[in-house]
């Protein structure tokens, strides 16, 4: 690599869907230093959320963009050998655009990479943002022995694996049996859009919301309060039952107010937050509502639970957010009920945004986040009962859990530093390209 040639750099990832590893992708790409790095990203499907907001300057390479599936693929795709063609496609790439270095993110995107680089031989820096375990029995459709094998080979190709937690960090050497020298922390990037401070508009005017809902408006993004007025007038006109957000969180002293965000899936344990919400409004009395921001496979099986209980009034699924600060800082409690989480970046930007916290105690992250229940509140995962009794003490005793979230704002701040995380980043990934192999 010339000496004073600009590092290349393929981000690698499934897609640019909303969830928390694209966003930090987004977030590195936004951020990266273009005077030591020319960025480009490889996706396995050229579609999601956050396609439009990748840096006009990097370009975007893709197995599947859109465009007709040839004789080839249709071939090899029969003889389940799809992933030898995305392997080879992403060679191709690393080949043409003279890739300095890879950095992957996600289970999937690991698996790629280390393919791709097998048959060009390119540095590679790659991430475990997920505990090994589910993440393959989720993935894995044969022997899942085998598929740990195949994963272990891939994560120990890598120059180096990153972590973005201890725990997470220990779990990956664990259950791969990785060298300990070979797993780093890093932590997650704390988004550019998640305010640290009072929004500066000072008003709610600056929507950008992506509902969920029925008739011809599902999936539209709004830009304006005047455009989401007239959206959801839409929603309301095509069957949809649920209260305006809007009204929603101008009213939240009518009702305790509780937000929760990420990808709908049963992963993420939202059916233990309905049933605490059920438990709460029809056996305690409590008032309260729930609005829950994300998309995913999980949807319509929380819409029904939602109905069956008669819970439409208190519950609501409002979709994909770009930027959900004004909506954290207007809630009186926001909750995070996994089953297994790393480093959630939806806690991480609901501490930052000073709204009260509680999570559950997954192996890794949450407690990190919230430095063991000093910045906010834990329960067990999998737990309706806890996750009720823990939100009725936030109800009655909202100054203690104010001052744990001033405490979880100080601490995600230091932490998360967005600034001291992308220049550690960036020296890694320079060290790691100067051992590309020419």
């Amino acid at each position: 690599m010339p000496r004073n040639s600009r590092t290349r750099v393929l981000f690698v990832i499934g897609s640019m869907g909303g969830g928390g590893a694209e966003r930090q992708v987004l977030e590195i790409l936004k951020r990266i230093d273009r005077t030591r790095f020319e960025p480009l990203l490889y996706l396995a499907m050229k579609q999601g959320e956050l396609l439009e907001e990748v840096p006009p300057d990097v370009p975007i390479f893709a197995y599947w963009d859109g465009s007709p599936v040839t004789w080839t693929r249709r071939i090899l795709g029969s003889m389940k050998l799809t992933r030898l063609l995305r392997y080879l496609d992403l060679a191709k790439v690393l080949r043409e655009q003279k890739i300095d270095v890879v950095y992957d993110r996600t289970y999937l995107a690991t698996l790629d990479a280390a393919g791709g680089c097998w048959f060009r031989p390119t540095p590679r820096v790659s991430c475990c943002v997920a505990d090994p375990g589910p993440e393959l029995e989720l993935y894995v459709r044969g022997s899942v022995a085998l598929s740990r094998w195949f994963a272990r080979r891939a994560y120990r190709s890598a120059n180096i694996v990153l972590a973005n937690s201890e725990g997470l960090r220990n779990r990956v050497i664990e259950y791969f049996q990785l060298n300990p020298d070979h797993v780093k922390v890093y932590n997650n990037l704390l988004a550019s859009s998640i305010a640290l401070g009072p929004n500066p508009e000072g008003d709610d005017t600056h929507l950008d919301l992506r509902e969920s809902g029925s008739g011809d408006s599902q999936g539209k993004s709004v830009g304006s309060a005047d455009q989401y007025d007239e959206f959801h007038s839409r929603l309301m006109t095509a069957g949809a039952e649920q209260p305006s957000l809007r009204e929603v969180f101008k009213a939240k002293q009518d009702r305790f107010l509780i937000v929760s965000a990420g990808r709908l899936h049963p992963q993420k344990g939202y059916l233990f937050l309905l049933e605490a919400m059920n438990e709460l409004i029809h056996q305690r009395g409590r008032s309260l509502r729930l609005v829950i921001f994300g998309k995913g496979e999980s949807e319509s099986e929380l819409r029904e639970f939602v109905r069956l209980h008669g819970l439409e009034e208190d519950v609501i699924l409002a979709g994909f957010v770009a930027n959900p600060r004004q909506w954290y800082q207007n809630a009186n409690l926001f909750v995070l009920p996994s089953l297994f989480d790393a480093m959630p970046n939806a806690l991480i930007e609901a501490a930052a945004s000073g709204v009260p916290a509680l999570a559950t105690t997954c192996p890794s992250g949450p407690k990190e986040i919230l430095d063991g229940g000093r910045c906010g509140g834990l329960v067990p995962p999998a737990d309706a009962k806890a996750l009720a009794d823990a939100i009725v003490d936030a109800m009655d005793n909202h100054h203690k859990w104010q001052e744990k979230a001033c405490l979880a704002r100080e601490r995600v701040i230091q932490m998360f530093d967005p600034e001291i995380g992308i220049r550690r980043l960036e020296n890694l990934l320079e060290e790691t390209a100067g051992n590309r192999i020419c």
